[in-house]
């Protein structure tokens, strides 16, 4: 049974909370991983344009500090996205990274500057740079998602460390739809689309599934939430092509895993708006399972989650993941 340290963020303590933090990590034992004058890449999402939920940078530099501190050399690092935007590419990714407050630490994107380097691991394609990086710190914000139900740790490791092809393989069976009556024609999603999947139509605009990628950014631009996904098969592949990709990427790798259950939004930190919080800040989790971590955290906010998206299972990507040994679902909690 795995570990999961956990940091009540509810209660009191003597010390301030990011004091707290490192002992969290201390505790943990998150930084025996780290090997002197060596690379450690520190997985994060630096927000989108407009989103103010991603983890804080404070607490990212905090890790930074204390790889530091371990003997090693630490740096930034995410990947480039499917949907249009300034994480498109890299150039712009990295400037939106500093802008946001990461700028203690070199920024790397992973999978190039277009998003279009990578080797192939056990069928998956990640992004190039992992490939030659055998330390990680995967620090993640765990929230609700529209197509998974909840992102946290997995989808870090998944749809955060493949490139473009790879995020397209995982999303490539969800397909979204325009609810006609409310589209009011206002063309935001049209000039957004970078695959011009999108037409004008005399009432409406129109998705041509041939050439949509499923990426789902659409859905985040649309002001009147007419855009859709279509609920059937869509969220099982999803999930299994997220857990796929997870236990592809893990192997022979040393990773340790953070998952911050603060600010946890009802959307992914890709949107680039920010609605009402669907529960109330409960802590940080800590662990060597990335399974564990992250049923630990669904645990924690489940009636929320199965609240918000009632059509979804978000279990299925914690049944895979152990089906195919990127981790266990059963876990233990000490806190810290």
């Amino acid at each position: 049974m795995a570990k999961v340290y956990f940091l009540d963020l509810r209660k009191k303590y003597k010390n301030n909370f990011m004091e707290m933090f490192e002992k969290l990590v201390d505790v943990s034992g998150g930084m025996k991983i780290v090997k002197k004058n060596t690379s450690s890449a520190v997985k994060v999402h630096f927000g989108e344009d407009g989103n103010l939920n991603f983890v804080s940078p404070l607490y990212v530099r905090k890790v930074v500090d204390l790889i530091k501190k371990s003997g090693g050399k630490p740096f930034l690092t995410d990947t480039t996205t499917l949907y249009s935007g300034r994480r498109f590419k890299a150039d712009t990714h990295i400037e939106l990274a500093k802008e946001h407050g990461f700028d203690f630490s070199p920024v790397v994107i992973a999978d190039g500057f277009y998003g279009d380097e990578y080797e192939e691991i056990n069928g998956a394609k990640i992004a190039r740079l992992f490939t030659n990086i055998g330390t990680m710190f995967c620090v993640s914000h765990f929230k609700g998602h529209l197509v998974v139900g909840f992102g946290g740790a997995l989808k870090n490791l998944a749809m955060g460390c493949s490139s473009k092809g790879g995020k397209l393989e995982m999303h490539s069976k969800s397909k979204p739809y325009v609810n006609m009556e409310k589209c009011t024609l206002c063309l935001k999603c049209f000039d957004y689309c970078a695959y011009k999947a999108i037409s004008k139509k005399k009432s409406s605009v129109e998705i041509n599934e041939k050439l949509c990628t499923g990426c789902g950014g659409c859905m985040s631009i649309c002001p009147e939430r007419a855009i859709k996904f279509k609920w059937d098969a869509v969220c099982s592949d999803v999930q299994k092509g997220i857990a796929k990709y997870a236990a592809s990427f893990t192997k022979d790798k040393k990773i340790f895993y953070i998952n911050f259950l603060i600010n946890i939004s009802p959307n992914c930190d890709c949107f680039h708006t920010n609605e009402p919080m669907i529960a109330p800040d409960i802590g940080i989790l800590a662990s060597f399972d990335p399974v564990s971590i992250e049923q630990a955290s669904y645990d924690m906010v489940k009636e929320p989650l199965d609240k918000l998206y009632p059509e979804v299972d978000p279990t299925e990507q914690l049944v895979y993941a152990e089906k195919y040994n990127a981790g266990e679902r059963n876990y233990e909690i000490e806190v810290v």
